[in-house]
């Protein structure tokens, strides 16, 4: 029975939850035979997940946002749940994606299936009491940072703290001269990276505020060079406008590269802003949405930080731009000091040292790995 074949079903919804299943796809079937289907983006098809839904089909963000997409994601949720009827997982695996997840888990559950949850829904930011409902029906919780183990377990759940996946693999693709020769930048010229995020609608509200403020910061900085690291998967159309910037170069497969070779990034809210926090590049964090959606929001949210490097911390280690904050003038304000002051730059890169203190040790993905596989079994 030891090389009997497994079979999983994992739910990844979006680019940072498909990169971090594609690490756990691979520590799984480093333990043995598997099969594994579900929502699956280019990375977990690169491992040989099955896709049942494609990823990019369901990439939605904010509350209102989803209506567009509901039948979409409702198509996607009766695919998932024949395939459970159908096949018998040994474990449906749901990686991050909460709006979706936190549906589909119970009725998973419901028939019978084994749930695993990989990177725990934020519940520490919006409803405390969903951690609660997660004990009736999740077998499993691997969470990612240190203080969810406690948060989740004394709400009932079987949770365990397994270090972030990012610890693991998370290396630029070239180092800094490869990145500069791919700029056609000099080494000594100074380098913003901006990371509008991974999907098209979050790119249309942050990407014109970046570019507005790289503008200002390049009129009196002729030598800035500008670089937007374009997410896999992102359509064309989404980065129009800065190909079309004067002095802006648009890079494909660089992002890491980026986001530990510039000088400074202005980095969307999201996993993007813990990645660049580890490589040590100050960062300004930034984040815009519809304004029903961000009125719903600042009526749900519990915490005061949005940005992960922050709440990692427990202090703020990089300046947040929301909303109304998120202006050309306040980004570009927030960014100069550490394009023109290496002691500016210096400091700020060592306030978000901590960062990597309090995410554990690296091998997160294969000890996540081996508890589902036990749970499997």
């Amino acid at each position: 029975m030891g090389d009997r074949v497994r079979r999983f079903l994992i739910v990844a919804g979006e680019a940072s939850g498909d990169a971090h299943a594609a690490r756990l796809v691979r520590a799984l079937r480093a333990l043995g035979p598997c099969r594994v289907t579900g929502i699956a983006g280019p990375r977990m098809r690169a491992e040989g997940v099955e896709a049942l839904v494609p990823q990019e089909e369901l990439a939605v963000l904010g509350f209102v946002e989803v209506l567009a997409k509901l039948p979409v994601l409702l198509r996607a949720r009766r695919v998932l749940l024949e395939a459970v009827a159908r096949e018998r997982p040994d474990a449906v695996v749901l990686v991050d994606y909460p709006g979706f997840n936190l549906r589909f888990g119970p009725q998973a559950a419901a028939r019978g299936a084994r749930v695993f949850c990989y990177i725990a829904p934020q519940v520490w930011a919006w409803h405390p009491e969903r951690a609660a409902r997660m004990a009736r029906w999740a077998t499993g919780l691997a969470v990612v940072f240190p203080f969810e183990e406690p948060l989740f377990r004394e709400a009932g759940v079987n949770a365990r703290f397994v270090g972030h996946p990012l610890l693991d693999d998370l290396a630029p693709e070239t180092d800094a001269a490869g990145l500069r020769a791919a700029l056609d930048a000099a080494p000594d010229q100074p380098v913003l990276g901006l990371l509008p995020g991974s999907r098209a609608q979050e790119v249309a509200r942050m990407l014109p505020p970046m570019l507005a403020a790289a503008q200002r910061l390049r009129a009196g900085r002729p030598r800035l060079a500008v670089v937007v690291a374009a997410a896999p998967g992102l359509p064309p159309r989404a980065l129009a406008a800065a190909r079309r910037a004067a002095g802006v170069r648009v890079v494909e497969g660089l992002t890491h590269a980026v986001q530990a070779h510039a000088t400074a990034c202005a980095v969307s809210s999201g996993t993007a802003t813990l990645e660049t926090a580890l490589f040590g590049t100050p960062l300004a964090i930034v984040y815009r949405t519809g304004r029903l959606t961000f009125a719903i929001a600042r009526r749900l949210v519990t915490v005061r930080r949005i940005g992960l490097p922050n709440i990692v911390a427990g202090e703020d280690v990089a300046p947040e731009l929301v909303q109304g904050e998120l202006t050309p003038q306040r980004l570009a304000e927030t960014l100069a000091p550490w394009l023109d002051d290496p002691a500016a730059r210096a400091a700020a890169s060592a306030r978000l040292g901590g960062v990597r203190d309090r995410l554990g040790a690296p091998g997160g993905s294969a000890r996540a790995a081996a508890w589902l596989w036990e749970l499997a079994a």
